[in-house]
């Protein structure tokens, strides 16, 4: 009821409607204007009264009100106590045509939900245990567990759904079906399996955690549910294989396997849902085991790879016993004839090699037939050999072209060609370690220009460099099949992580360094801005007749435009597999196409869309064969006494190189299983190249980063993300001959596309390849990634290992360390004094010592095992 022309206020509470008894009443301004905007701050006092039949009384406090265009005023900040108790978030409501403001409390709702907004909504408990790894050897229950499992498996395929419960309701119902005698009472082993109050809560479950150089993590790709329930009187167990990785929350969004376990809720300790979930989640920690489940699609399928991992299981096991009792045996008779022992640990010359072989030669035929049946395996065999074919082949032209010009045509782009795919298809045939590759290389193209600047000391014509590049070529070989011979490649358990990727950076950095200089060759050759005169008198604008010809921009800004449309599309499609698009399988097989789609590309535009703009192309010397043997001169003493030292310095950079590349492919992480083979390949190396000395063709070695990319083209790669940091594992490489086998045929038949079509590729899209293979191997190499960290905010560090394991001073101590070593090899190779470039290789033995001996003076080991431990 209104008092003195004021309306009474309402409150609204909840769902509760009731009138209070006292008016507020709120003077407003006079005048028009400041009633049709009324905003009174915490300077201004508002006079509120409250009346009542009594008497009047007046309260000043300090309100904001403010009133928007439809007329509603609220308290912003400060709130009115009205007499009562109530402390809330008013609306007010003005009407400008009283001159009077009637007030009314319109909710108190609004507030209520702020106030909830500062609280969660639940609280739950964790509480992890760490368990070992079942034991199935001497722990018989388990056994017995598999095999009550494979006799009757229960898998579901395909499982398309995204949320817990739903998944947890098909497999029970799966098991339900199967096993109708159980009488399964769903809902209550639903219940067992689903939170009672949040269904992305599950109440018991284990995982895998995983040691790799990034630190621990969680192996997010299967979970073991357990739940005990009186349903069921006998363990039950059931597998489901999801249609795509789902996210079930904080350490589990990437799984891939569910498997849960219902167990009776009374039992004895070795039927527990703890053991029995121990049980099936050892078999599902392996990578190799899931990787295998992948490719099933029935229940029998899926028994069959349990199986297999169990039996495989068994035999190592068995293996360890084994090796364990004849360490055992050979530790006591040694103690008994140490003069035996010594004598069976005597240097005998070949006998590593022979090791190798006898590794290796069990695994030969296996290198071809392995993974040729699975659809997934012929595709990724397919995407590596197209990735070696033009990765090779195109920087393989361009090494012709700068041996051409350094040679003056007595090496060229042809020659190239041959002599990669002579060598590619020996050594996949021969070698014991097929992964790796092998080709010219940037240092070698500084050598061969070398060797030609010394020949012309006996001939001023150049004839006498065929003679000296023959005999180098041979010297190199015999040093290294003396290294091989010597078993010389064992110094490698010295080479750390460091010494490799300060060499593979080191390769990054040289292919972006020729790049650069061709770009500014060409900008030096053909943008001349000393050529343009300006004629103020009609305005125009002409060249100066001297040495018009070699002016044109269009040229340099071509090449230039041609080696960034291939880098960006081609990092841009590498790239891809990360993106959210298509599904992870399809994603990996466009990523995997990425350099051939990217040099199609720029050659599609520099020979089409830019056909008018004449570019370089390279050229071939016609007058000489394939495979023409080297006519020799009579060398001199002294020619004999360079060749030899040029050839052992040459060796030494075939050795470093070498080994380098097949110490990164066969890295723990790589998981490879057929063993390595270093000094079988270094012999293998030898004779490949005593064969391309004698036919005049270009040297080849083990290459960088051709090898490690090789590798991650045939792999299978599981992604995490922890905490934000995307970190890869590879599960499963496809170790095969087919690939590099294949791809040097082809690489064979390309010299029958000379010099049309492969004219067609632009020089400028090969620079643009370099630059890819350097781009997007630069993310490999852990020393990048501490670079990155220098200028990188500190709370936005990755949760790697050696983030948390080693003061931020001394990863940059050490980091600043490896980068003037990687700055003594740039300034060596990258400097003008081609002598000096060959002193190269000694560089990089002296990476060796430096970090055996001097480091440690400088850096605790515990912290230099966590930077620069196994990887």
């Amino acid at each position: 009821m209104k008092q003195d022309g004021y309306a009474p206020l309402e409150e609204t509470r909840g769902t509760q409607s009731f009138d209070i008894p006292e008016t507020v009443i709120i003077e407003p301004p006079q005048d028009e204007q400041a009633s049709e905007r009324l905003s009174i701050r915490h300077s201004l006092p508002c006079n509120i009264r409250n009346r009542n039949k009594s008497n009047d009384t007046i309260l000043d406090s300090n309100v904001d009100i403010s009133s928007d265009e439809g007329g509603q005023l609220s308290v912003m900040e400060d709130t009115i106590s009205i007499m009562t108790d109530v402390s809330q978030l008013v609306s007010y409501k003005y009407r400008p045509a009283w001159k009077k403001l009637n007030v009314f409390n319109r909710s108190f709702q609004r507030q209520e939900k702020i106030e909830e907004m500062h609280f969660c909504s639940k609280l739950y408990h964790t509480k992890r245990h760490i368990f070992p790894l079942k034991d199935y050897h001497d722990e018989a229950r388990a056994m017995r567990d598999i095999k009550k499992f494979l006799d009757h498996p229960i898998v579901l395929f395909k499982v398309s759904h995204s949320g817990w419960e739903e998944i947890v309701k098909d497999m029970v119902r799966e098991l339900a079906r199967e096993k109708p005698d159980l009488k399964l009472d769903k809902s209550r082993c639903l219940k067992s399996l689903c939170s009672k109050d949040a269904d992305y809560l599950i109440p018991e479950c284990i995982q895998g955690i995983r040691e790799s150089c990034q630190g621990p993590y969680t192996d997010q790709s299967f979970i073991t549910a357990i739940g005990n329930t009186n349903a069921v009187s006998d363990t039950q167990v059931v597998m489901a294989l999801l249609d795509k990785p789902v996210n079930f929350g904080v350490g589990a969004e990437e799984i891939k396997f569910v498997c849960i376990v219902l167990v009776p809720t009374k039992g004895k300790h070795t039927k527990s849902g703890i053991e029995v979930g121990r049980t099936y989640s050892t078999l599902l920690a392996d990578d190799r085991l899931r990787h295998s489940l992948l490719l099933t699609h029935t229940a029998s399928e899926f028994a069959h790879e349990f199986e297999i991992e169990v039996h495989r299981i068994h035999k190592e096991h068995e293996k360890r016993e084994r090796e364990k009792s004849l360490a055992n045996a050979s530790i006591q008779r040694e103690r008994k004839d140490a003069s035996t022992s010594s004598k069976r640990h005597r240097f005998i010359p070949g006998r590593l090699i022979y090791e190798d072989f006898k590794r290796r030669i069990k695994w030969y035929l296996s290198d071809y037939i392995d993974d040729v049946t699975s659809c997934d395996s012929i595709q990724k065999m397919i995407s590596a050999t197209l990735f070696l074919y033009f990765s090779l082949l195109l920087p393989g032209i361009a090494f012709g072209v700068l041996n051409n010009y350094y040679t003056k045509g007595k090496i060229d782009s042809k020659n190239v060609i041959v002599s990669q795919a002579l060598s590619g298809v020996l050594y996949s045939l021969f070698a014991g370690q097929p992964l790796v590759v092998v080709m010219t290389t940037i240092p070698l193209v500084i050598y061969t220009k070398v060797i030609y600047a010394i020949s012309l000391n006996w001939d001023e014509d150049g004839d006498f460099f065929y003679t000296l590049y023959t005999m180098t070529g041979l010297s190199n070989a015999a040093f290294l099949a003396i290294y091989a011979v010597t078993g010389a490649s064992n110094i490698m358990t010295h080479c750390s992580r460091s010494t490799e990727e300060i060499m593979g950076l080191f390769i990054s950095l040289a292919f972006i360094v020729d790049t650069v200089k061709y770009i500014l060759k060409e900008f030096g050759s053909y943008y001349c801005f000393d050529n343009i005169t300006i004629e103020d008198v009609n305005g125009t604008v002409k060249r100066a007749a001297a040495e018009f010809k070699d002016c044109d921009p269009a040229k340099p800004m071509l090449s230039l435009l041609l080696i960034l449309i291939t880098v960006y599309i081609g990092v841009q499609i590498f790239r891809f597999k990360y993106s959210p698009y298509l599904n992870a399988g399809k994603r990996v097989l466009v990523a995997d196409y990425a350099l051939v789609v990217a040099v199609l590309a720029g050659s599609l535009v520099g020979s089409y869309g830019f056909s008018s703009i004449p570019l370089q192309q390279f050229e071939v010397n016609e007058e000489r064969g394939l495979f023409s043997l080297v006519s020799m001169k009579t060398p001199t003493g002294g020619a004999v006494l360079t060749s030899m030292g040029l050839g052992f310095l040459m060796s030494i950079l075939f050795f470093m190189e070498g080994n380098i590349s097949a110490s990164i492919v066969t890295n723990p992480q790589n998981k490879l299983k057929k063993g390595t083979a270093f000094h079988l390949d270094m012999l293998v190396i030898a004779l490949i190249n005593a064969a391309l000395s004698i036919f005049g063709l270009p040297w080849v070695h083990g290459a960088l980063p051709h090898s490690p990319l090789h590798v991650r083209a045939l792999a299978d790669i599981e992604e995490h993300v922890d905490n934000g940091h995307l970190t890869e594992t590879i599960v499963y490489v496809r170790e095969t001959r087919l690939t590099t086998l294949v791809s040097h045929i082809l690489i064979g038949a390309s010299i029958f596309m000379i010099p049309y079509p492969l004219n067609l590729i632009p020089i400028p899209v090969l620079y643009g390849l370099f630059l890819f293979l350097s781009l997007t191997s630069l993310g490999e190499f852990q020393m990048w990634e501490r670079l990155v960290l220098i200028f990188t905010e500190q709370n936005l560090y990755p949760p790697i290992h050696y983030v948390r394991k080693v003061p931020q001073k001394i990863i940059h101590c050490f980091t600043f360390i490896q980068l003037l070593q990687l700055m003594a090899l740039c300034a060596v190779s990258f400097g003008n004094n081609a002598y000096l470039k060959m002193f190269f290789p000694f560089i990089i033995i002296l990476l060796m010592p430096i970090r055996e001996k001097i480091l440690p003076k400088l850096i605790s080991d515990r912290y230099l095992d966590a930077l620069d431990g196994e990887h």
